[in-house]
């Protein structure tokens, strides 16, 4: 291998200027490229879209109302049932069969992970409406993914 000379040194500067001089990666997409991270363990099980209120149309003549946005994950056995009010930015979910777990949360805000009730419910605060994909890790060790969404 050669050994860094002056010529090496002098690339490296020119590159470094010209990258303090380039527009700066977006928030967002470095938010998305750390999310799309986690994607790395296939050994986890994708949860698939089942249900999606905003695919539900009004009656005719009928205006809908409705602010939350409901959502159906189905992996295996296991169901995932979410709510997401945009006006409060609150996301609460429900599993069954009802089980603790931990749940990372990736949406247009960012990254974040909380932790579920005894009886498979967790709740999230802040979250804004975007992209949005969820990985629930059981405490036996099982790994369950969802598909990414839009709210």
């Amino acid at each position: 291998m050669s050994e860094f000379n002056m010529q090496d040194e002098k690339v490296l500067e020119a590159l470094g200027r010209g990258l303090e001089q380039s527009d700066p990666v977006p928030e967002d997409v470095i938010e998305f490229a750390k999310a799309s991270y986690t994607w790395r363990d296939i050994d986890a099980e994708l949860a698939e879209l089942e249900f999606d209120s905003v695919d539900q149309e009004a009656p005719n003549g009928v205006r809908s109302s409705a602010t939350a946005r409901l959502i159906s994950f189905q992996a295996g056995q296991w169901m995932l049932d979410i709510e997401f009010d945009p006006t409060s930015g609150r996301l609460m979910g429900a599993i069954s069969p009802q089980t603790r777990y931990t749940v990372d949360v990736h949406s247009a805000g960012g990254f974040f992970t909380t932790e579920s009730d005894d009886l498979g419910r967790f709740q999230a605060e802040g979250v804004v409406s975007g992209p949005l994909s969820m990985v629930l890790r059981f405490e036996g060790g099982q790994t369950i993914k969802t598909q990414w969404v839009v709210l």
